[in-house]
């Protein structure tokens, strides 16, 4: 379940010296490499700058940065937009960073194309994924390996800023409009809807089950630092609906306790219908 914050990435209690938050089992294939006398000559492998581990990148995915910025990661490539990309040649999953150089075509002013960057990421203790471009200039790659973050710093840690928040981006995310003519605009930090507008800070949702919780904004006109629950399903023909079943909720749980009809669109939203979202533009 990609239930956010507090299940997603959480792999049960770590050590301090585990830096790791994903559930690799490599202890165990280390262990028969070892004991297999015909590949006593991998050994020789460790002093590789190569470092990929088997089980591939593990942060692979596209993401929304708390800047709401996009970021699209494959085991080749991070991928923030046209003018920053970078070619990923290697990573270390249990220490949790990558190193790429810089896309060739990169913004000459800013994307530094042809030097090296190194990113790290970590996670804190609600399970919250974060990255730091601990250097984006490096000279070599030998230069972006001596680059270092501090993980235990989130607030300043990174370089002396705060290290960037990444979630994976919600079934429903970009710009709506609902069957009343409101515009909502979603992503996995916040749901924005009217012209007002009203704003709501997203802190856990879930694809699978279709429901995101979130504190209503200090400064909205109704409820404000209440909490609401947002449902979203989907009909027979694949149109969006969703159902806004707390918005007044005293905490978090409660408003978790609110649950909509995912079976009955015309009266299961606490006998109202649920709204229909579209694409502004789509036919």
């Amino acid at each position: 379940m990609n239930t956010f914050l507090f299940t997603l990435f959480a792999c049960g209690e770590k050590t301090q010296e585990d830096t790791g938050f994903f559930d690799i089992e490599v202890e165990d294939t280390d262990t028969e490499d070892t004991s297999d006398t015909e590949d006593t000559s991998d050994t020789e492998d460790t002093n590789d700058t190569d470092v990929q581990t088997p089980n591939g990148l593990e942060i692979v995915g596209t993401y929304t940065d708390n800047w709401m910025g996009s970021h699209s990661i494959t085991e080749d490539v991070w991928d923030t937009g046209p003018g920053y990309v970078f070619n990923i040649s290697q990573y270390d999953n249990s220490v949790g960073f990558l190193l790429a150089q810089n896309d060739e075509n990169n913004d000459p002013q800013y994307g530094n194309p042809g030097k090296w960057s190194k990113f790290q990421w970590t996670i804190n203790e609600n399970g919250g994924l974060y990255y730091c471009q601990s250097i984006y200039d490096a000279a070599s790659e030998e230069d972006a390996m001596g680059a270092n973050a501090d993980a235990g710093d989130l607030t300043m840690g990174c370089s002396g800023f705060a290290w960037t928040e990444l979630r994976t981006n919600m079934d429903l995310h970009g710009d709506y409009v609902d069957n009343y003519g409101t515009p909502h605009t979603i992503s996995p930090f916040t749901w924005v809807m009217g012209t007002t507008p009203s704003l709501f800070h997203i802190a856990e949702y879930s694809n699978e089950d279709g429901y995101a919780l979130a504190q209503n904004d200090a400064a909205n006109e109704w409820s404000a630092g209440l909490y609401s629950k947002f449902e979203w399903t989907t009909n027979a023909d694949g149109a969006h609906f969703y159902c806004q079943s707390a918005y007044e909720a005293p905490s978090l749980d409660d408003a978790k306790d609110a649950m909509a009809d995912k079976n009955d669109l015309e009266g299961g939203c606490g006998g109202f219908a649920w709204s229909e979202l579209t694409v502004p533009g789509a036919e």
